[in-house]
């Protein structure tokens, strides 16, 4: 994404940078710079004065061009009003047919002093030259108090919104008409005319231009004060309108060329040149002159707003993104007008909303580009994924054949997905027997399923589904919290036991997500529980008692009065009794009650088990061999119920092996780290069993009969007890045995860990 962002930022800069430098946008810039100049209108200086060669002047005093005559009157009767200074914007480039006439004309602007002479600079000039200038002819530039040029700069749609102040060509340099008027107007110094060469006019082989300037139009046409040349000519103006002012003088009749658009003028509208230059002369009296911004200064501001946006689209959500946009263009255009109309200063603002009008909506493509490519993608492998539920496949012919259809598609496929999931959820939740909560990670209760609406409402407790749920479970006999949060037995008010659990259950990102609360009806269960404990009760006091008192009479009174056979029968039968009682009572204690666990060495409580039957292999006259107990075999147990377990399966061995054999215990380490395993392997040399007793051996009062029919004690519980001990210890037991060649059980049980700690545990 980073690199996609840093491509797009490079372009979109590129291309804002191409249009700042080509100016590629002009027309939208100067339709900008229109706008704001309708804004900046004010009143004109009411110390400029135009003395229009208007229609009125042509119908009174004849056809154009005038006799110089008529001219040189209008510099007398002017001097007699003593103004400022005059710009007289008519180009006298030729001699008259009659010198007396310039002679005249000059003599009138010496009286009339100090007058301002335009000169003509034709682009391209003759010949290859780069231009072309013509000064006033004869003694007329002589007598001129300055001369200057008066050549406008056209913008590309052929409007007039600017000048240079200042042209060049070799030795020979001059500043505009007006801004000589501007220096007399403040006392400040005029540039000498050059002395004549006598070669007019000259061509230039370079043409230089300097000082650019915009002009801030005061008001549309007709905005200053102009009177009729015919009337000043005729002494109808009275002297006071001219004394003390800057007088301009200049065509704005019809036909006579010297007209312009300008950005206060309408399409069918045009501002004569002598107004246009005394809009010049009062921005430059006013200080309003309008100075075009340095075009580093121009790409500047058009990139600042771009780098904003750009940090914003790699930040902000796209509604934020929009408005940053939109604020961005906003601001750009604020910060134009308050250049332009306070600090008379023109940044061309097109660029910079161009820019921000162009990465937005192809960063927005992108986006949308690289999501859809994404959803595309993560919809076609969900839809690869296999269902929970069946799902009817798409027809070749209803398989749409376009992009976006494809996509519709996928979108469908994955919503109905998603609602039949969620419509099985609710169904499966439903349909469990145990009342289920579902909660979100702050403990909302989000979903209550059909069993837990109809406990609470038993319970005549409030709908869960939006509660808290230490408030909804609150109406149960909790048991005390600890750091794991409460779980295990929880007592209803109408006296029923439930199993309390939490569930945490987490999102596709593994993040946590919420909680799912089960509660599990094990009131039929504590009943039994409860009935089981009071046949444990009964099986080891109640029917041991009068066992034991029948062994003690027997013993004490030595069966007087009853035949010896009939008390050795009574004898075994009670001791039957009695061992049949333990064992069940083992066998129960060994299926049901939790183990305490301890870190032990397998050796030493196979050889307790050992010693523990010394005495019967030895009135049997039976070895008991035990090998590799030298080395260390540490196990997770209960000490004394595998070692219970393993007396069982010794005294088995005992039991069933003929005198003067032999009973071989081995134990051994295998395997490394998480499948280490100890193995215990316990082999007799009796008569062994038949495959048929094999299938049931570990089975309840399942007994074996050795070969003979000799009779063996025992009540058929011993190896069910060994082998609930030793699958509960997470182990595994197995016999091998051969009708002739004796029996061999194998016990193997999980390693434990040299470091593992060896404090008690429970399960």
């Amino acid at each position: 994404m980073f690199i996609e962002w840093a491509l797009t930022a490079m372009l979109a800069a590129s291309v804002v940078g191409y249009m700042v430098v080509s100016e590629t946008l002009d027309r939208a810039d100067t339709a900008i710079y229109d706008a704001l100049m309708q804004l900046g209108q004010r009143p004109p200086l009411d110390d400029i004065v135009i003395v229009a060669i208007d229609n009125a002047s042509l119908q009174a005093l004849g056809r154009w061009p005038w006799p110089r005559t008529f001219h040189a009157d209008l510099l007398n009767t002017l001097a007699q009003a003593k103004p400022k200074a005059i710009a007289y914007d008519v180009l006298f480039v030729e001699p008259d047919a009659d010198p007396t006439a310039d002679i005249a004309l000059a003599g009138a602007m010496k009286t009339a002093s100090p007058v301002f002479l335009p000169l003509l600079i034709e682009v391209p000039g003759p010949d290859g030259a780069a231009a072309e200038a013509m000064e006033p002819a004869g003694p007329l530039r002589d007598a001129a108090a300055g001369i200057g040029q008066v050549n406008l700069h056209f913008d590309r749609d052929g409007v007039a919104r600017s000048i240079f102040m200042g042209e060049s060509g070799g030795e020979r340099s001059w500043l505009h008409l007006m801004e000589l008027m501007r220096r007399q107007a403040l006392g400040l110094e005029i540039p000498a005319v050059a002395a004549s060469t006598g070669e007019l006019p000259s061509a230039l082989k370079t043409l230089t231009r300097e000082g650019r300037m915009l002009i801030p139009f005061a008001g549309p046409p007709g905005h200053f004060r102009t009177v009729s040349f015919a009337d000043v000519v005729r002494g109808e103006v009275p002297p006071e309108v001219f004394e003390g002012r800057l007088v301009l003088i200049g065509a704005t009749g019809d036909g006579l060329g010297d007209r312009y658009p300008t950005p206060l003028t309408s399409e069918t509208e045009v501002m004569s040149g002598v107004e246009l230059q005394a809009n010049i002369l009062d921005a430059l009296l006013t200080g309003r002159v309008i100075t075009p911004a340095a075009i580093g200064w121009v790409l500047a501001l058009s990139l600042i707003p771009l780098a904003v946006l750009m940090a914003g689209l790699l930040r902000l959500r796209p509604r934020a993104n929009m408005v940053l946009g939109l604020a961005l263009i906003a601001a750009t255009l604020a910060t134009c007008a308050a250049l332009l109309l306070v600090l008379r200063i023109w940044a061309p603002p097109a660029a910079a909303v161009a820019g921000l009008a162009l990465v937005y909506p192809i960063w927005s493509w992108r986006r949308l580009e690289a999501a859809s490519a994404y959803m595309v993608d993560e919809l076609g492998a969900l839809a690869q994924e296999p269902s929970i539920l069946p799902q009817p496949a798409l027809s070749a012919s209803h398989a749409p054949d376009d992009v976006i259809g494809r996509q519709v598609a996928l979108m469908h496929q994955a919503v109905r997905n998603l609602r039949d999931l969620r419509r099985f959820m609710s169904d499966s939740l439903d349909g469990l027997p145990d009342a289920t909560l579902v909660a979100d990670a702050g403990g909302h209760i989000l979903i209550a399923n059909t069993a837990a609406q109809n406990l609470f409402a038993r319970l005549a407790a409030p709908d869960p589904v939006g509660r808290a749920m230490g408030q909804v479970i609150g109406v149960f006999n909790l048991p005390p919290a600890d750091e794991g949060g409460i779980e295990g037995e929880v007592e209803a008010p109408d006296g029923a036991t439930y199993h309390l659990r939490f569930s945490a259950f987490a999102d596709s990102t593994g993040a946590f997500t919420g909680w799912i609360a089960r509660f599990t009806d094990i009131t039929a269960m504590k009943t039994a529980t409860r009935q089981r404990e009071q046949v444990l009760e009964l099986l080891s006091h109640d029917m041991r008692s009068p066992q034991a008192s029948i062994l003690a009479l027997l013993a004490e009174d030595q069966g007087q009065g009853i035949s010896p056979i009939t008390v050795q029968r009574v004898e075994a039968y009670a001791r039957r009794t009695l061992a049949l009682a333990d064992n069940f009572v083992n066998l129960a204690r060994a299926e049901s009650e939790r183990y305490t666990l301890e870190t032990i060495n397998f050796s030493d409580i196979l050889l307790d088990a050992i010693d523990d039957l010394w005495p019967q292999s030895r009135a049997r006259s039976i070895e008991v061999q035990a090998e590799g107990c030298e080395d260390e075999h540490l196990v997770l147990a209960d000490r004394t119920l595998l070692t219970r377990a393993l007396i069982n399966l010794i005294d088995n061995a005992l039991k069933y092996s003929e005198p003067n054999t032999r009973v071989e215990c081995r134990i051994a380490n295998l395997g490394e780290d998480a499948d280490a395993k100890v193995v215990c392997t316990i082999k007799d040399q009796g008569r062994g069993m038949s495959p048929e007793s094999l299938a049931h051996l570990f089975e309840r009062f399942q007994r074996s009969t050795p070969a003979g029919g000799r009779q063996v004690s025992g009540v058929g519980l011993g190896l069910t007890f060994v082998q609930t001990v030793i699958l509960r210890h997470g182990g595994q037991i197995s016999c091998d045995s051969v009708l002739g060649e004796g029996a061999c059980f194998t016990l193997t049980l999980p390693r434990a860990a040299p470091d593992e700690a060896s404090a008690h545990e429970h399960f």
